[in-house]
């Protein structure tokens, strides 16, 4: 008989505070000599392009054994930077050094970093930030394992974003998709403010138009950062471990007008 799966609920707290000398000797005069030409053909030097830039895997990849075949090497983690052997793409592959190993990764797997960007995985923080770049850019992202996630706004203008590493006392990846879920509702939080100026009350007053009742589902500024979330890809429910499943943020769905109002804030438009 199977376990029943459990259902665990992770709600997101969050936070704002208001608050070269010239001259040469003269040559010496000799004896006109025979002059021999000798004409040396220089020798052809075919040099494989090195590239300046260097390879991060968007997603866990498979390290190939050749650049057509299906023999695998081994799984490259997520967010993995690794040096290119050379700029060519061969049958659809670039040449790697993971590891010590040599071998070949798809190109639509990864996508080119600076090279200066340090060989290895990225750090919890710096996996989070990648995530939440296209719309949080700018938001200093720090990372604890204490189970706390907020998003820290001032009315200046200035911002911060704290996740934690773990869930419910279990390290977490930061591309699981309750990471993934909960970094987007931090940064949710973020535009909230951001699209009214930074403005505490005319924001929340605004996220009551179309949630005015507070409801199981947390207040109308904690609900909309979930629709908000959303509207980023989140993924708020799904399976933790083989016998638990989750619920990120403050739970229930989003209904049209939340998603249209969440969208236009997505967008940098207020409601």
């Amino acid at each position: 008989m199977s376990a029943k799966p459990r259902t665990l609920a992770l709600a997101v707290a969050s936070t704002v505070a208001l608050l070269l000398a010239p001259t040469a000797a003269a040559p010496a005069t000799a004896a006109p000599a025979t002059t021999v030409s000798t004409i040396v053909t220089p020798a052809v030097q075919v040099a494989t392009a090195k590239p300046t830039w260097r390879l991060q895997t968007k997603v866990k990849t498979i390290l190939y054994s050749s650049a057509s075949g299906s023999a695998k090497r081994a799984t490259i983690p997520a967010d993995y930077t690794m040096k290119a052997a050379s700029t060519k793409v061969k049958n659809g592959r670039y040449k790697v050094t993971y590891k010590g190993k040599s071998g070949w990764v798809k190109k639509s797997k990864v996508s080119k970093v600076s090279g200066k960007t340090k060989v290895g995985k990225l750090s919890w923080g710096a996996s989070a930030k990648k995530n939440i770049k296209r719309w949080c850019s700018s938001v200093p992202v720090t990372t604890k394992k204490k189970t706390t996630n907020y998003a820290q706004v001032s009315s200046n203008g200035s911002a911060r974003i704290v996740l934690s590493r773990t869930a419910f006392g279990k390290s977490l990846d930061p591309n699981h998709p309750l990471a993934v879920a909960t970094q987007y509702h931090e940064c949710a939080h973020v535009l909230q403010y951001r699209v009214y100026d930074y403005d505490l009350r005319a924001a929340e007053k605004a996220m009551k138009k179309v949630y005015p009742k507070a409801k199981a589902h947390g207040s109308s500024f904690e609900h909309m950062a979930d629709c908000i979330a959303d509207a980023m890809g989140a993924q708020r429910t799904g399976k933790l471990t083989a016998s638990s499943t989750y619920v990120a943020g403050y739970g229930g769905g989003c209904s049209k007008k939340q998603m249209k109002a969440a969208k236009r804030i997505l967008a940098g438009k207020r409601i």
